[in-house]
């Protein structure tokens, strides 16, 4: 004769036994599902960050670095810091920092926040002009960068103050928008 609290444990052994085994072929079912369902996206960040965009001859048309580069994976979003920017523009080349950048996903615009410095130099003349402004979208197939804020233009001896510019490095031309004030040197 069994005593009935050995009987209660012979059974609840059985009990316990038998979901284990339900638990480990769920488990097992769970990891033999498609890796095609994972999100492999990553967030990231780069240090020392450096990029390139090349034109359709393999020629540098545009350069990026930063200290640092964040990378959201969810939007696609890149964020950096103290981003420095190169744009080679037939004989011209763009240098533009500013203290931060927000980078779109499909890489079509690049906001540069607070202060923003562009630097265009000729490489035939020598000859510069400093563009001194706040948040500016560039946007980068087109060439063109625009801002609302307050600018301040110079080119040797002269110099343009306004509100709001839009700039197509392309088409080398520069709209000012409002309250513009100009200063020229006579030769």
């Amino acid at each position: 004769m069994t005593r009935r609290s050995t009987r209660r444990g012979i059974i609840l052994l059985t009990l316990l036994a038998t979901l284990s085994w339900i638990l480990t072929l769920q488990q097992r079912e769970v990891a033999s599902e498609p890796a095609s369902e994972l999100d492999l996206r990553l967030n990231y960040a780069l240090y020392d960050f450096e990029g390139r965009l090349l034109d359709d001859d393999g020629g540098i048309s545009l350069e990026i670095q930063s200290p640092k580069l964040r990378n959201n994976a969810r939007s696609g979003v890149g964020t950096l810091e103290s981003p420095e920017v190169r744009i080679q523009q037939e004989d011209e080349r763009w240098y533009i920092t500013a203290e931060a950048a927000i980078i779109t996903a499909d890489r079509e615009y690049v906001s540069l926040m607070g202060d923003v410095n562009l630097k265009r130099l000729n490489d035939i003349t020598g000859q510069q002009l400093d563009i001194q402004t706040k948040d500016v979208m560039l946007n980068v197939t087109p060439r063109t960068a625009r801002t609302e804020a307050q600018v301040n233009i110079r080119q040797d001896e002269d110099w343009l103050d306004a509100t709001g510019m839009h700039i197509d490095m392309i088409g080398n031309s520069f709209e000012l928008m409002n309250e513009v004030r100009a200063h020229y040197e006579i030769p």
